[in-house]
């Protein structure tokens, strides 16, 4: 029986817009990885070639990593803002391995899009806009620019012991959620009210990027200790 947890983290897919043209590429930011590594678990790229039921065996938890803009017909609503919509494929995958890690109670943990995509599969909607939503808005970044801002920590949330009433953290984002989905608690919030953590049960996301700021450790360390629980 393996020591170490094995965490899973998605990846992007490129349909030949970017990387090369008309080829299919899988692409995502390697500090996913070695913010598990430095948690002592092992990180593995999962391709969404592989079978739901597959991740779900060799994977103790998952990270659902960053990605683009969510479509909006996803939560019942038209497009009434520019987006960037991210790879179907993708999209309906992840929620595939959302159904079977829930169902196992297996640990989740959604960052920026994971938390947007974590929300609207189990009922939840977004601002497609923030910037056009969301009145006195703080900058949150996205399309690529990094932002910083504080945000504060609910006390009966996960983050509350890590990191007590407050954190800075790094944002890049122009989507968020709107309405939180239910059975989900709210964990932090920012200044201008937009919600940047969830939780339920050990499905956990964050809006903001922990393996690009000091939050990192604590919220990596504390996967990993609750994937070694999956383990048992």
């Amino acid at each position: 029986m393996r020591n170490t947890s094995t965490i899973g983290i998605t990846v992007s897919i490129d349909h030949g817009k970017f990387i090369r043209k008309d080829q299919d590429y899988l692409y995502v930011k390697r500090s996913y990885a070695q913010a598990i590594r430095e948690a002592n678990a092992q990180p593995i790229f999962i391709s969404p070639d592989i079978a739901p039921d597959t991740v779900a065996d060799i994977c103790d938890a998952i990270v659902i990593s960053g990605g683009d803009d969510l479509p909006p017909q996803l939560y019942g609503e038209q497009v009434y803002s520019p987006i960037y919509p991210e790879s179907n494929e993708r999209i309906r995958w992840e929620q595939q391995l959302l159904d079977l890690f829930s169902n196992y109670e297996k640990p989740v943990l959604g960052i920026c899009y994971g938390l947007q995509l974590i929300n609207v599969h189990f009922g939840g909607t977004l601002h497609q806009d923030i910037s056009t939503t969301v009145s006195k808005a703080v900058d949150h970044g996205g399309q690529g620019r990094v932002t910083s801002h504080d945000v504060s920590i609910r006390e009966e949330s996960f983050l509350f012991s890590l990191f007590g009433e407050t954190a800075k953290v790094s944002s890049n984002h122009h989507q968020a959620i709107k309405a939180i989905a239910p059975d989900f608690q709210v964990a932090a919030v920012a200044k201008d009210n937009i919600i940047e953590a969830i939780q339920r049960g050990h499905i956990i996301a964050v809006e903001w990027h922990p393996e690009s700021d000091n939050t990192g450790n604590a919220i990596y360390s504390l996967f990993v200790e609750w994937s070694k629980q999956s383990k048992v």
